[in-house]
C-alpha cells in the first residue's frame, strides 16, 4: 500500500525580513487546512502571546527587575 505524505519544505531567506519570510510560510500551510485558518491563526497567536511572555521573563531577570506583589 502506498505511502501519501503530504509535506511543505520552505527555503526561508535569513537575510529578508523575518516577519514576512514567516507570513508566507503560514500563507502555504493554511491552504491545507480549509475551515481550520481561524482556529489555527487564534492557536498560532497563543503560541506567539506564549513565547514573548517567556522572552519578557527572561529580559526581566538579564536586567534584575523583579516584579513584586501587592498584598492587602
Amino acid at each position: 500500500m502506498p505511502e501519501i505524505t503530504h509535506i511543505i519544505r520552505a527555503d526561508i531567506n535569513l537575510s529578508q525580513q523575518p516577519v514576512q519570510e514567516l507570513c508566507d510560510v503560514i500563507a502555504a500551510v493554511l491552504p491545507a487546512y480549509r475551515g481550520m485558518e481561524k482556529e489555527i491563526l487564534i492557536k498560532l497567536r497563543e503560541a506567539i502571546d506564549g513565547h514573548l511572555k517567556t522572552l519578557e521573563k527572561e529580559a526581566e531577570k538579564r536586567d534584575g527587575k523583579h516584579s513584586v506583589v501587592a498584598r492587602d
